[in-house]
């Protein structure tokens, strides 16, 4: 259980969050290797659609394990916090990694304004915002 957030753990305080005139940009995390892969600025129209995914949002992850062995995940910080109602959350959201494991359906990890971690399937196409951000 340990080896599970000590990946996660490492994502999110080696980039922690600073406060700064610009939005913090958009980071991909190659799982594989280990590192940030790639950093895309936060503008308007993919903060919009990083907002339809989670607004999908609309079952819990079920398994013990969320980090995958292969694949990768994207990190956006909505500041301030964006207020998400869906059907299975209501509250303020301050950061999302979406995980996209290889072979698997993705899924997300939501930050709530306390820093609470909570794992969510999400229905909406995500090829839109990967295109997007250059993804393939």
């Amino acid at each position: 259980m340990r080896k599970v957030f000590l990946l996660l753990l490492l994502f999110c305080v080696a980039f922690p969050i600073t406060f700064s005139a610009q939005p913090l940009p958009i980071e991909v995390f190659d799982v594989t290797q280990g590192k940030v892969i790639k950093s895309i600025p936060l503008d308007e129209k993919n903060k919009a659609e990083a907002l339809k995914l989670v607004k999908s949002t609309d079952s819990l992850f079920p398994k013990l394990n969320p980090t995958p062995k292969t694949g990768f995940m994207i990190k956006v910080i909505f500041d301030p916090a964006e207020d998400v109602e869906t059907k299975v959350f209501k509250q303020p959201v301050t950061q999302v990694i979406f995980i996209f494991p290889d072979a698997e359906k993705p899924y997300i990890l939501i930050f709530n304004e306390k820093e609470q971690p909570m794992f969510y399937y999400f229905s909406e196409d995500f090829a839109p915002f990967l295109e997007m951000l250059g993804i393939d």
